[in-house]
């Protein structure tokens, strides 16, 4: 079994890095390899390798993140995105928009955690805004959905160093706070399925997968799964992110959040080659 995963796993890397030379090329668009063998559209790749944070519309602090060259530290290529998490906060985020967005999109980036690394964080999320205003999404952080204004699907860290992976979503079924007001992102409703171990070590590259794909409006029918380093750990279906074609995927985002009071010391992740596409490439 441990053989299989590792060629499977194997040969999405090698999908992934003919997926940043495709861009690299000048030919975004289409790109083999999707289910049955379909098309898939290459949506963005960030590979890192520009030297910059250019491509990313919103949340670039210098600050916080930069691009470092280091052929022998970098997962692929000789660049890659460092990542320091102040004291007493966060590290920020990118934003990538895709207006006026997709019925369902699949991430898949390497991130890697130092060694000394302490506590959780949120790794990157996937969000449904107006496809009439790209900011519907964006700071609704303990607003419950209603279905026609915006959703957000995230992988998170909890409950350890940096701990277990779950989803973390907003969606207008979710669970209310005991004010009846308040909504925190979900792992879940109770019927997704998650599949040990789900937590990640610290001082080597991950690669993480994550694919979400729209409810139709009217049917709960939505799903979402995650894999680590090509074996899957989470999935969940059958629910809905909304009740209206208004809202579709339409923005990426690496989002280095530990939560409200943050960390107590400065500390630092890092993130290689990321790509976005409309379908989830298969082996």
């Amino acid at each position: 079994m441990r053989v299989k995963t590792r060629q499977i796993d194997a040969a999405r890397r090698i999908l992934h890095i003919a997926l940043l030379a495709w861009t690299a090329l000048g030919c975004q668009g289409n790109a083999a390899g999707g289910p049955g063998g379909t098309p898939i559209d290459t949506v963005f790749v960030e590979g890192f390798e520009s030297g910059d944070l250019s491509r990313w519309e919103d949340g670039v602090d210098a600050s916080k993140q930069r691009v470092v060259t280091d052929p022998s530290f970098a997962q692929e290529g000789s660049r890659y995105l460092e990542v320091t998490y102040v004291a007493g906060g966060d590290g920020g985020w990118l934003t990538r928009w895709f207006m006026p967005g997709y019925d369902s999109l699949f991430v898949s980036y390497y991130v890697r955690f130092e060694p000394t690394w302490v506590g959780l964080t949120k790794l990157v999320a996937l969000y449904g805004s107006r496809t009439d205003d790209q900011w519907s999404a964006m700071g609704q952080a303990g607003i419950c959905p209603n279905g026609t204004d915006f959703f957000a699907a995230m992988l998170t860290t909890e409950g350890g160093d940096p701990g277990a992976t779950r989803f973390y979503t907003y969606y207008p079924a979710m669970a209310r706070e005991p004010d009846g007001v308040t909504c925190w992102g979900r792992y879940g409703d109770g019927s997704e399925i998650y599949t040990p171990p789900l937590d990640m070590s610290r001082g080597t590259w991950h690669h993480i997968e994550f694919w979400v794909k729209l409810n139709t409006p009217g049917q709960s029918n939505a799903q979402q799964t995650f894999w680590i380093d090509g074996v899957q750990r989470g999935t969940w279906q059958g629910f809905s992110f909304r009740s209206s074609t208004i809202l579709r995927l339409n923005s990426v985002q690496l989002t280095f959040n530990r939560g409200i009071s943050g960390g107590a010391t400065v500390q630092r992740l890092f993130v290689d080659h990321l790509v976005v596409t409309a379908a989830r490439p298969t082996p």
